[in-house]
């Protein structure tokens, strides 16, 4: 039996959400604990490795409840720094051997003008102030990820450059 899923999310980066530093970040957490759950239709904080601590940034930093959350690693100034919030929209385990590419065919893209419509909702009743030009920071996220190992690290602003 395969221990590799697939799976998809609506990410967004906590300093989109208006999240300044860790410590807000991890007080909203547990605020909303309770309301969180990785099922399909729920938001829950990402599954994803902890930007920086992935790129080489001092474990320490991170765990630094005042650490700024818009920072940026000047040797990648193009990832954008997480922790994220993630919305699921479906995680398909196991998942079958012919349809796994073991993380090859991950992606993250802008959602639509229509996807925007549809989701905007969601991230009002958490967000209530949330507009529909902050959906611009939302991006649809495909990864494949192998149980217990954590999932892949995934958000990009290539195409806002």
């Amino acid at each position: 039996m395969s221990c590799w899923h697939l799976t998809v999310a609506l990410r967004i980066p906590a300093s989109a959400l208006g999240f300044k530093s860790l410590r807000e970040w991890k007080e909203f957490l547990r605020k909303h604990e309770d309301d969180f759950c990785w099922e399909e239709g729920c938001f829950c904080d990402s599954m994803c490795d902890d930007y920086p601590g992935c790129l080489g940034w001092g474990a320490t930093e991170f765990t630094d409840p005042e650490w700024q959350l818009d920072q940026r690693d000047p040797k990648h100034p193009e990832i954008v720094p997480g922790p994220f919030l993630d919305y699921y929209l479906r995680d398909d385990y196991p998942l079958s051997p012919d349809d796994n590419s073991y993380g090859a065919n991950n992606e993250a893209v802008q959602l639509d003008a229509d996807e925007k419509k549809e989701y905007l909702s969601e991230y009002q009743k958490l967000f209530p102030q949330f507009t529909l030009k902050d959906m611009d920071a939302v991006r649809r996220c495909f990864f494949e990820w192998y149980d217990g190992s954590g999932a892949a690290y995934l958000y990009s602003d290539w195409d806002e450059k």
